[in-house]
């Protein structure tokens, strides 16, 4: 296996962003149960290719009563770097299948934990507390809109905290390994 370059750290700027835009960022386009599906698919195509590496390795080891000499030699050679690449590409589509899976927990985990947006628009309340001509409304209003503004504040900020928590986990889940380059198993250019 390849190790593969470090995944680059999370460097969004959240806090230039409204509520509404981090609730999309973490609600829009997030399906965590079809990208589970994908991991499964990965690890059964992890599982089909070690089933393949069994098939390899049985045709090589019949061989070898029947084929004797270089030819056969040199045949039991490409058939074990072809069962060695499958072996790797196995443990990589495993290890992808793995993130994939964890990668869709953590998107779930996101979507269920961003809080919803709280409206806070001062001349809305100021309007609605005048229209109400309630005097104790208009009295309390600027404790309501001290309130509310500490609440939408607070809603935001947890909003933020999901999103690097999520950005995180995210990059914690990257495999560390790539795919191997496929052995040349032909007959080499002449």
């Amino acid at each position: 296996m390849t190790d593969s370059p470090a995944a680059p750290e999370p460097t969004a700027r959240y806090e230039a962003l409204s509520h509404a835009a981090l609730a999309a960022l973490a609600l829009d386009g997030n399906d965590p149960a079809a990208a589970g599906q994908s991991g499964a698919q990965w690890a059964e195509l992890s599982r089909r290719l070690r089933e393949s590496i069994g098939g390899l390795v049985a045709l090589s080891t019949g061989s070898e009563e029947t084929w004797q000499g270089g030819s056969g030699d040199a045949m039991r050679a490409l058939l074990g770097k072809a069962a060695g690449w499958l072996a790797e590409t196995s443990s990589v589509s495993a290890a992808v299948g793995e993130a994939v899976g964890g990668q869709a927990e953590v998107a779930a985990r996101a979507r269920a934990d961003m809080p919803a947006p709280v409206g806070f628009d001062p001349a809305a309340m100021i309007r609605s507390a005048a229209a109400s001509g309630n005097l104790a409304e208009l009295a309390g209003l600027s404790f309501t809109m001290d309130a509310r503004r500490a609440e939408a504040d607070a809603a935001r900020q947890k909003a933020i905290d999901v999103l690097r928590t999520r950005d995180t986990a995210l990059r914690g889940l990257v495999p560390g390994h790539e795919f191997p380059a496929v052995p040349a198993l032909g007959a080499e250019p002449a």
